[in-house]
């Protein structure tokens, strides 16, 4: 064997064990986090979204009043030398149950979520670490799934939010609440039921966030969302002083 010969010999062996490597760490994925929900830590952007290995988006932020948060369904995942992509719509799982198993409500069409690697996985772990910086991976994971869509110049600190049941909090007055309309979906399904959210009403009595607690579909947890966001308040207190309040929202939506 001459010596270049030897040097393409070792380059294939490298290739391969990267391949087996990189095999390896996508069905170890695969198997840990399809068909699971991966909430995100930055918005969604209505389109595919990029970033890179230290979790930097690498999209433009809408120019909209309102960011939407979540998780995506994974229904595929796929690993390169270079790139870590998923793919699966916007989801939740409603509270009600079809053959024991929770219904998974789409808020989206599939859309992908492309991480950029600076070098190439090497285990489970080294996945995980450039996942977490993308979605929520820790103990806190569940917290995030739901959807939420929060005002865009939103910039409450989450230490300033107060439950409306604690000592000295008064919950906000509701000013102006109109009722959703049903969704065309829900009314030709004949679908009726109750969402639950919860509201993060400003100091100035005006929304800044709304999260989907117990999911219904069929279009109502839009519709739901759509009308709050109009919604106006005179603003709860805390011992007097206006403050920001979270409480908890149910809408009804009844055909009969």
């Amino acid at each position: 064997m001459n010596r270049k010969t030897g040097v393409l010999f070792l380059a294939v062996l490298f290739f391969q064990a990267a391949t087996a490597h990189a095999d390896s760490v996508k069905d170890a994925l695969n198997h840990k986090y399809k068909n699971h929900i991966l909430a995100l830590r930055s918005p969604f952007t209505g389109a595919d979204q990029k970033f890179d290995s230290a979790g930097h988006s690498l999209n433009v932020l809408p120019n909209s009043a309102w960011l939407l948060y979540g998780g995506i369904h994974v229904e595929k995942l796929n690993l390169s030398r270079d790139t870590l992509r998923l793919q699966g719509p916007l989801a939740a799982f409603a509270d009600r149950k079809i053959d024991g198993q929770h219904v998974l409500v789409r808020f989206s069409k599939s859309k992908e979520i492309e991480i950029h690697l600076d070098q190439p996985l090497k285990s489970l772990d080294d996945a995980e670490a450039v996942m977490g910086r993308v979605f929520f991976l820790g103990t806190d994971a569940a917290e995030h799934v739901q959807p939420e869509l929060r005002r865009a110049d939103d910039t409450i600190p989450d230490d300033q939010i107060y439950d409306y049941h604690q000592d000295g909090v008064k919950a906000p007055q509701g000013i102006s609440t109109p009722p959703p309309d049903f969704s065309e979906e829900a009314r030709k399904a004949k679908f009726q039921g109750e969402v639950t959210l919860s509201l993060v009403v400003d100091k100035v009595g005006n929304v800044a966030r709304i999260r989907v607690d117990k999911v219904l579909g069929h279009g109502l947890d839009e519709q739901s969302m759509q009308a709050i966001k109009a919604w106006q308040f005179a603003p709860g207190t805390r011992n007097g002083e206006p403050v920001a309040i979270r409480e908890p929202v149910s809408v009804g939506f009844n055909l009969y």
